[in-house]
């Protein structure tokens, strides 16, 4: 997609009609490849078939005329005459045709004895189509195989006719020595497509005619596997059937080779041959691919020329536009130009819409340099302004820091001052909480006093109550010892024991008398005790008294420093905020200013920018931003900045105010 997008118009209009027809010449190559392979093998093979027959047919022919002209010469009757061979001699000069083919013209009597058209003599008697014509008699006619010839070392053939005398007895043969050479000359006519040859083979398999001589006479097509014909063996026993045929063998020189043969009739066993290379029947399909392709390219170049042409004519408007609008990409072009329209298609339109988009563009521009101009004048006074009104915040500023440290100071000494009330107020509830403390911890000492002395009132009664058991006792225990002493000897033991009751009841009475005046002496010390606690309690209602009026006026002391303190604090807050805000004003005014010098910078930029494009005269219906203020126009200082602060102001509103005092910045 990226390479795409990296072509022109015209290169993309060309792709998308080249491609196309390509891929089409392409698959219809294909498609013709196809059939061609398909149907032009057949056809090859049919038309070597066919030449191969029509050329045995014509060496069957060539081969038999000479066989009549022999047949007719040998039934002349001066032959039947049994006479010497040398009688003949003028009769076979006579009667030779004078065809170079004919090799030898020859005449041979029953033993054998020959003589030639040109005198030369031999003796065949040895020869075996002599044997079977003259001496076994077991033809009367024969062609025999071809040999090399002992005159001209070539491939001759002979025709051989029996000589009868006039009572049916064989006497001779007449006989003919063919050259081979016409047969070569036949079978090298045979032309299938390059690289194709005929050959021709006897009965026996020996290939006699070929384009090559040293194949003559040396190759049996039986055996030429041996030569490095793979496969040719078993064709050559095919060929040899005497039926015609196709085959294919591996050649040594040229790859697969198609064997294309027929018998050549009245040669008993004569086979003419072609070897047609395989690369004959694809060439064929190749070619006519080729031509096909060579024709497709042609016309796809013609095709593509005559749109590549058509194109750059169409879109040339297209190009001016381009190269216009790139005049204007760069900051070079004339908005005052426009594009000529010529036609009323796509491209016109293009380049109508064009001169539209230009023209509007004329006009924006400028009005954006009148503004520009208008705003990099207005710039020059809100940057003289703003830096002024900057100065001017930057001294309120100082002065509200100063106001600010002010009131820091005095809020502090007002919050020791509180903190020391606070102190007082804590130490004057503690001594009321004391006093108060004291007063009943003295009433709780009264009450206990006076259950001392209800118990040591009681104590006395008990200690009475003590002293009369003891006298009890001791009366019981005296009754005891009279009644022991009257019982005599068996009382004694009692009148002991009763002895130590009236002890111990003796004893408990002193001790009696004893508690008694202790427990007199502590309810004195107790009802004494009471008075004095009774006087300590009356102290003490009296001091708490005088604590708790000092605690109130303590108290109101605080509550009036905290509320001097409180309203410090919201003093100082105020003044905070106003310093605060008076520092932020002071940088937003810096930011102004700053902003004002960059948008003067930038309007001089613009100013600089439009000047680099040519946009002619103005109209007169254009409108100009208006001037921005004079610095003289600025609003004056607020005076609200040096007014004091509020004692107890409100958060709430001041924050409105605050808000409203930046509004209005």
């Amino acid at each position: 997609m990226r390479a795409l997008s990296r072509l022109t118009l015209t290169q993309k209009l060309l792709g998308a009609i080249g491609l196309p027809l390509l891929a089409a010449f392409l698959a219809l190559g294909v498609i013709v490849h196809t059939q061609l392979n398909a149907t032009i093998p057949p056809m090859v093979e049919n038309t070597s078939m066919r030449q191969v027959e029509a050329r045995a047919d014509e060496i069957g022919r060539w081969i038999a005329g000479y066989r009549t002209l022999l047949s007719g010469l040998a039934k002349d009757e001066r032959l039947a005459v049994p006479v010497n061979v040398e009688s003949h001699l003028e009769w076979l000069k006579s009667r030779h045709p004078g065809d170079a083919t004919i090799e030898s013209f020859y005449f041979a009597d029953a033993t054998g004895d020959t003589i030639t058209h040109t005198g030369a003599r031999a003796d065949i008697s040895g020869r075996g189509y002599f044997k079977d014509l003259v001496v076994d008699g077991t033809a009367d006619r024969l062609l025999g195989n071809p040999v090399l010839s002992l005159v001209s070392g070539k491939p001759t053939a002979i025709i051989a006719e029996t000589i009868f005398d006039a009572r049916g007895n064989r006497i001779g043969l007449l006989g003919i020595t063919l050259s081979m050479a016409a047969v070569s000359d036949i079978t090298s006519a045979i032309d299938v497509g390059e690289g194709s040859y005929g050959y021709m083979v006897d009965r026996t398999g020996v290939v006699v005619a070929h384009p090559d001589p040293e194949v003559r006479m040396e190759l049996r097509v039986t055996e030429a596997d041996q030569a490095g014909f793979t496969g040719a063996n078993a064709l050559g026993q095919q060929m040899m059937a005497g039926e015609p045929g196709i085959g294919r063998v591996i050649s040594p020189f040229g790859g697969a080779v198609t064997m294309v043969w027929h018998p050549i009739d009245g040669t008993d066993g004569w086979v003419l041959a072609a070897a047609i290379p395989n690369t004959v029947f694809t060439r064929v399909s190749s070619n006519l691919l080729f031509s096909l392709l060579l024709a497709g390219v042609a016309t796809l170049a013609l095709l593509l020329t005559i749109v590549a042409i058509s194109a750059r004519k169409v879109l040339a408007p297209i190009r001016r536009t381009t190269l216009a609008m790139a005049d204007i990409a760069q900051g070079k072009g004339d908005l005052t130009q426009r594009l000529q329209v010529d036609s009323k298609d796509e491209v016109g339109q293009l380049a109508h819409q064009f001169n539209a988009f230009v023209e509007r563009m004329q006009n924006t521009l400028l009005q954006v340099r009148e503004n520009a101009r208008t705003v990099l004048a207005g710039a020059g006074d809100i940057a003289d302004g703003t830096q002024e009104l900057s100065s001017r915040t930057e001294q309120a500023a100082a002065n509200l820091q100063e106001t600010s440290a002010s009131m820091e100071e005095i809020h502090s000494t007002v919050s020791h001052t509180a903190q020391a009330s606070e102190q007082a107020n804590g130490l004057a509830v503690n001594a009321a909480s004391v006093a108060e403390r004291g007063n009943e911890a003295m009433t709780e000492m009264r009450s206990k006093m006076a259950a001392i002395d209800e118990s040591a009132n009681k104590i006395s009664n008990i200690i009475g109550l003590i002293d009369s058991i003891a006298f009890q006792t001791n009366i019981l225990a005296l009754n005891a010892s009279v009644e022991a002493a009257r019982a005599g000897e068996h009382g004694r033991g009692f009148a002991v024991v009763a002895q130590e009751v009236r002890n111990l009841a003796s004893r408990s009475s002193d001790a009696a008398k004893d508690i008694r005046g202790l427990i007199d002496t502590s309810v004195k010390h107790t009802q004494e005790g009471g008075k004095i606690v009774q006087e300590v309690v009356e102290r003490m209602m009296e001091l708490r008294q005088s604590v708790v009026q000092v605690s109130d006026v303590i108290s109101e002391i605080t509550a009036g420093a905290r509320e001097q303190t409180a309203g410090i604090d919201q003093v100082n807050t105020a003044v905070a905020e106003m310093d605060t805000m008076t520092q932020q004003n002071a940088a937003m005014v810096n930011q102004s200013a700053s902003l004002a010098a960059t948008m003067h910078e930038n309007a001089r930029l613009l100013d600089e920018l439009m000047s680099t494009f040519v946009l002619g005269d103005a109209p007169a219906c254009s409108t100009a931003t208006p001037r921005a203020p004079s610095r003289s126009a600025l609003p004056a200082p607020s005076s609200a900045m040096s007014r004091p602060a509020d004692p107890k102001p409100q958060p709430r509103k001041r924050e409105k105010e605050s808000e409203e005092e930046w509004a209005t910045f």
